[in-house]
């Protein structure tokens, strides 16, 4: 059903960011500054499928009338605005075959793609495929992204540095598709898209949508890049001072630097954001779905309390050791089969215990990330890279805070709803945790920044200084317990 909403009618031209995730499709409209403007927005509910073998499946059809109708309403609430361009930002890992697998055996070419073996990556992914259905064979395989614009305009399928990057086959390095990776899968060069950048635009709509969508039909629609690298620019979570914590559903820590191809530190992760900028970090498999399960299975009644009951507890002081391996283990060890632990239990444990457990087990594989990351982060020369683009921060970090240690810039629904987790991973860390003043527009934020440096506007990657809304510093004592 299309979206209802009253339509704004302004001069001033604004900018759409269209970001596709895994439970929503979401579209927002920004200003030349970067800001959202309330009322300019829609959202398509189109989940995931899952398997109990671990799958995760979209409905293709369905998200593409998604697609399709967030576009319809869009084109009707901005009104008699001009709109200067589209941005796409993607979940960053999606695979779909086009007319025309085991880990086991893959090769690990890491420091070469960034991406170590596992089934979050095309090469698994494509292996799987073909085991499932021997006589799949096709003539293109893309993202979900990449599919939507080759639908809406027709040619060839392209896609930018950052979602290749994801897919663990392109060479971080050359920026290339990395042929010994794609021999393993089987696939061919050809069988790819083309390799691009963020703000190489798509224009002219084919027949059918420039009729449905007329005052998008000759602007630029910018390909898409990958949820947590337009996250980290949204978010102004830039440099190796201001780092990236995330728990959506699942969880990460990433930076963004200046830097083509930094160091890869062990059971880390390397991404492009641009040619010229890379991610780094690492993700959890566990986050908000872990506390959504542990809520509901230990029937521990409303959120609006469980803060609240959850501080009264001490840190650590439950004895319980609780590994949250529930989906398999991404960072560090890459163990699709690694499933979750508790120990310590006895007749006295009660189950806001066992949650707080939980989210503190999610906090330590945090923490461990953020170790390993640092060291690169803390390397003389990202430091010096860092000072000269004037965006080291200039404020003291808390009492309790480690020394070296970067700020991290908090988002996601997961850790925003939580004061007690944000103040948990805080102490965890070591270090402050900001909670910036627009926390839940971060990733279609980056899309629209990315759009309007491409647009020769502004420097996407030149962040204002950091508004926060909530500061939490840590407590040295309880970074002590954990």
């Amino acid at each position: 059903m299309p979206l209802e909403a009253p339509v704004y009618v302004r001069s001033d031209p604004i900018v759409l960011s269209i970001d596709l995730g895994s439970s929503s499709l979401k579209g927002v409209a920004f200003d030349q500054y970067g800001r959202a403007l309330a009322g300019l927005e829609g959202r398509v509910k189109c989940g995931l499928r899952f398997s109990r073998d671990g799958g995760a499946e979209i409905d293709l059809e369905r998200t593409v009338k998604a697609a399709d109708e967030l576009l319809d309403a869009l084109h009707a609430r901005s009104g008699s605005r001009e709109v200067l361009a589209v941005s796409l930002t993607s979940i960053a890992s999606s695979l779909i075959a086009l007319d025309a697998a085991e880990i086991k055996g893959m090769p690990d070419r890491r420091e070469t793609t960034g991406c170590p073996p596992f089934t979050a990556y095309w090469p698994a992914q494509v292996r799987w495929w073909r085991k499932q259905y021997p006589g799949l064979e096709p003539a293109k395989v893309c993202s979900l992204a990449d599919y939507l614009l080759l639908r809406w305009f027709g040619g060839a399928p392209s896609t930018t540095f950052s979602l290749a990057s994801w897919t663990g086959c392109l060479d971080r390095h050359f920026l290339r598709w990395d042929l010994p990776t794609l021999e393993a899968a089987q696939l061919e060069a050809t069988q790819l898209p083309t390799l691009t950048d963020f703000d190489v635009p798509r224009r002219g709509l084919s027949q059918e949508f420039r009729s449905r969508w007329p005052k998008f039909a000759e602007i630029p629609f910018f390909p898409a890049v990958g949820d947590g690298a337009a996250a980290n620019v949204g978010s102004g979570a830039l440099g190796p001072s201001r780092v990236a914590l995330t728990i959506g559903s699942t969880s990460a820590i990433r930076a963004a630097l200046a830097q083509p191809s930094p160091p890869l530190p062990g059971g880390l992760w390397s991404y492009r954001i641009s040619r010229g900028h890379t991610l780094l970090g690492g993700a959890v498999t566990e986050g908000g779905n872990l506390h959504a399960w542990l809520r509901d299975t230990l029937n521990l009644g409303s959120l609006h309390t469980l803060d609240e009951r959850l501080a009264a507890l001490e840190p650590d002081g439950h004895g319980l050791t609780f590994i949250p391996s529930l989906g398999g283990e991404r960072s560090p060890n890459y163990n699709a089969q690694a499933r979750g632990t508790l120990h310590g239990l006895n007749f006295a444990t009660s189950p806001l215990e066992i949650m707080r457990a939980g989210m503190e087990g999610v906090a330590y594989r945090l923490s461990d990330l953020a170790d390993r990351l640092t060291g690169v982060l803390e390397m003389g020369m990202l430091e010096h890279r860092e000072a000269a683009s004037g965006v080291l921060e200039t404020r003291m970090p808390g009492a309790g805070a480690r020394q070296g240690r970067p700020s991290y810039i908090a988002s996601g629904r997961g850790l925003l709803s939580s004061r007690v987790w944000l103040q948990m991973l805080s102490d965890a860390l070591g270090a402050e945790v900001l909670v910036s003043d627009a926390p839940d527009e971060a990733t279609a934020r980056g899309g629209a920044l990315l759009a309007l440096g491409a647009c020769g506007l502004l420097d996407p990657f030149d962040p204002p200084p950091l508004r926060s809304g909530w500061v939490f510093a840590p407590s040295g004592e309880r970074h002590e317990i954990y």
